[in-house]
């Protein structure tokens, strides 16, 4: 008996030892699968239309803390969407699909990316519920997915919270998972 109460005991030590050990935002993590493109260059076809074209460029690109400049990631602007790394964005009325947003890997090998798409239901989005913030927060979040990230409840303050729609831009822990990523 007393063996037993031993080695639980020094299992909750070590336990606990291993938990301080780390610091909290190591535990944290929220990469969706192993999804990447081959590497940080990946152009960037925005095929939005009317306002969502300039959501999509203020949450991709020119936005101080839009993917590309606040990231290690590079958006390259192309003129087309393509397969062979590309990331297209588009918008339109898709219907009572049951989502705002979506991002979709459409080609890859193993978990490298080719393309991926994501896209913004207008159907919903342009109901009059929301603004343009809840808007660049969904823009964001499809993103976001398509560089290989997954949502985050666990933090207020990013797009890749999907419990809330106030927070379009991606936060300091995103920044550096993305890094880590590429």
């Amino acid at each position: 008996m007393n063996i037993r109460r031993a080695i639980v005991g020094w299992v909750m030590v070590l336990s606990i030892t291993l938990f301080l050990g780390f610091p909290l935002g190591s535990l944290a993590s929220h990469r969706w699968g192993c999804w990447k493109y081959a590497d940080y260059y990946i152009n960037w076809y925005n095929g939005g239309t009317g306002d969502y074209y300039n959501i999509y460029n203020e949450e991709a690109k020119t936005d101080s803390n839009a993917w590309s400049p606040y990231t290690d990631i590079f958006l390259n602007p192309v003129s087309a969407a393509g397969t062979s790394d590309h990331a297209n964005a588009y918008n339109g009325f898709y219907g009572a699909t049951g989502w705002l947003g979506l991002a979709e890997i459409r080609g890859y090998s193993g978990c490298t990316v080719f393309n991926g798409r994501a896209r913004l239901n207008q159907s919903y989005l342009d109901n009059g519920s929301y603004t343009r913030t809840n808007k660049k927060h969904v823009a964001c979040q499809e993103v976001g997915h398509l560089f290989g990230l997954q949502h985050n409840r666990n933090e207020t303050n990013t797009c890749m919270n999907d419990t809330i729609l106030s927070a379009p831009q991606p936060n300091l822990h995103d920044q550096q998972l993305i890094n880590s990523i590429y």
